[in-house]
């Protein structure tokens, strides 16, 4: 190949490469266009900002995201009247309006709002199943956030809607992703929370007000035992009604667990959207003397360092530049 040969071809690639390198760089500006707008309209209608401090959740590198079912009238509700005692005409939700109206210039809107605490996203507090043990307001603060697990079982609640989570699934789950840490709270991801809010599918039965013929999935007391005893876990959690299968109706669980003072979890929403580690999980539980349980807010801090879905264009950018050099070279 000639001199003039070469340098045609050298002239070419060298065009062709400052073009792709400008296209990436639309490509990145593009990237950094959409993250200045989804940053303006998370901050629409917000107050002005305090002084500055060291610290804001909006610097910590990940993403947020929402594992809390919306709490509403139609929740589905677990029929307290099968237990007796009087409850058969419990009133589960209710909400009254205080205040919906202007006083001169001040608008003001105030409701009343009464309900049971076991019901859409929530926790129980270890009071609920273990006598004496702790109320809401006596849960310490570190036990409300921790390593984010989730154990998939879907395909295997596919095939039995009753199945409780083993030892073994735990095991598996391990050989792929690691021991799970101490203070982690973990949650089964059954598939479940696309059922929410009907009741008839949640509860896996046309009778939802017969316990008995109730069908969802849960964790199996070895399991428990496992991740109390050989993990130290600090929350256990499920997208399903209770942390115990539908059947048989009784709670070994929540009877092992709870006298323990481990909280738990119960109607966690969107964990399909989660990786099932590089997670940290908050609990946003309500503080109230003598509470068995609650509403809670649950979020996963999700860690884009390790999370394989936010590889972002400042990661692809100097490698796509390398492989064209090198390509470069061999045209030479």
């Amino acid at each position: 190949m000639g001199i003039h040969s070469n340098g045609r071809v050298l002239h070419t690639v060298n065009r062709n490469l400052r073009s792709i390198l400008e296209e990436l760089r639309n490509i990145h500006g593009i990237f950094a266009s959409l993250e200045r707008t989804c940053t303006k309209r998370s901050n629409y209608d917000r107050p002005p900002p305090l002084p500055a401090r060291s610290w804001s959740p909006n610097n910590i590198k990940c993403r947020k995201l929402d594992l809390t079912h919306r709490f509403i009238r139609d929740a589905p509700k677990f029929p307290l009247g099968s237990l007796g005692s009087g409850l058969e005409n419990l009133v589960y939700f209710n909400v009254t309006t205080l205040s919906e109206q202007y006083y001169g210039d001040m608008w003001l809107e105030a409701r009343k709002i009464e309900f049971y605490e076991h019901q859409g996203t929530h926790i129980d507090a270890p009071l609920h199943f273990g006598n004496g043990r702790q109320s809401l307001e006596q849960i310490p603060p570190e036990r409300l956030y921790g390593p984010g697990v989730v154990i998939d079982v879907r395909d295997k609640v596919k095939v039995n809607p009753d199945y409780a989570v083993t030892v073994d699934d735990i095991l598996e789950h391990e050989r792929e992703h690691g021991k799970i840490p101490p203070n982690a709270i973990v949650n089964m991801n059954s598939g479940w929370a696309n059922k929410y809010p009907d009741a008839r599918l949640v509860f896996g039965t046309a009778n939802v007000t017969d316990p008995s013929s109730f069908h969802f999935p849960g964790w199996s007391p070895e399991a428990c035992e496992m991740l109390l005893q050989k993990r130290q876990i600090n929350v256990l959690g499920v997208d399903t009604p209770s942390i115990d299968p539908a059947q048989p109706p009784i709670y070994p669980c929540h009877m092992y667990l709870q006298p323990n003072n481990v909280p738990l979890m119960e109607y966690v929403a969107n964990l399909d959207s989660i990786p099932v580690r590089n997670t940290t999980i908050v609990l946003g539980a309500m503080k109230v003397r003598d509470g068995t349980g609650g509403p809670t807010r649950v979020f996963a801090f999700i860690d884009e360092e390790h999370d394989d879905m936010t590889d972002s264009v400042e990661t692809i950018y100097p490698w796509v530049y390398l492989i064209f050099i090198m390509l470069c070279c061999l045209y030479m």
